[in-house]
């Protein structure tokens, strides 16, 4: 349903941070509030939990930090707050290469995970770590961030990565790139 949201950082708590985006402020749960300067314009990837009883906005700074969280999500008996104090307490980096070398103690050491969750984060998750081709990176930020955004939109893969190699000029804002790719989109 979220994608990202691309607004001024306008408050901090001790788990969270408020994005605003035109005027509505958006609170998202994320792993390192103090990676979230106040007062800077930014992209906050997002993804919505829904449950019964509750809903919140998970925010996280990349789309790899992304990616973890929806892998840990297809973990059984991980919930959204345990794979969010998982992510809190460590690297992206650092919770692969404890996944890969199938470091039980490491990931035990971690708030919310005993032997039996580890023992699944490791059986779940082991050998299947690898960043999709879609989020390889382009070399630029800017231009990996509308190349989501415009998949986000429905358009193929295939599609985006033709117009945005068609682009000669580098060093353009989101927005630039993607009002450039969605001519050249709407053209075929």
């Amino acid at each position: 349903m979220y994608y990202y949201f691309h607004g001024m950082i306008t408050m901090h708590t001790a788990n969270s941070i408020v994005v605003e985006c035109h005027g509505v402020g958006y609170e998202c749960l994320v792993s390192h509030p103090e990676d979230y300067p106040i007062g800077e314009t930014m992209f906050v990837f997002a993804a919505l939990y829904m449950h019964e009883d509750e809903q919140f906005l998970i925010g996280f700074k990349t789309i790899e930090e992304k990616h973890f969280y929806q892998k840990l999500m297809g973990v059984s008996g991980v919930g959204p707050k345990t794979a969010m104090n998982i992510l809190s307490s460590t690297s992206v980096d650092r919770l692969s290469d404890a996944i890969e070398k199938s470091d039980q103690s490491y990931l035990t050491s971690l708030p919310g995970v005993g032997k039996k969750t580890a023992s699944q984060i490791i059986l779940d998750l082991k050998g299947k770590l690898i960043v999709p081709v879609n989020m390889r990176s382009f070399g630029e930020k800017n231009m990996e961030l509308a190349f989501e955004g415009l998949k986000g939109l429905g358009f193929k893969v295939k599609e985006i990565e033709e117009v945005l190699n068609g682009i000669p000029e580098r060093g353009l804002s989101v927005e630039e790139y993607m009002t450039r790719c969605l001519r050249l989109l709407n053209r075929n």
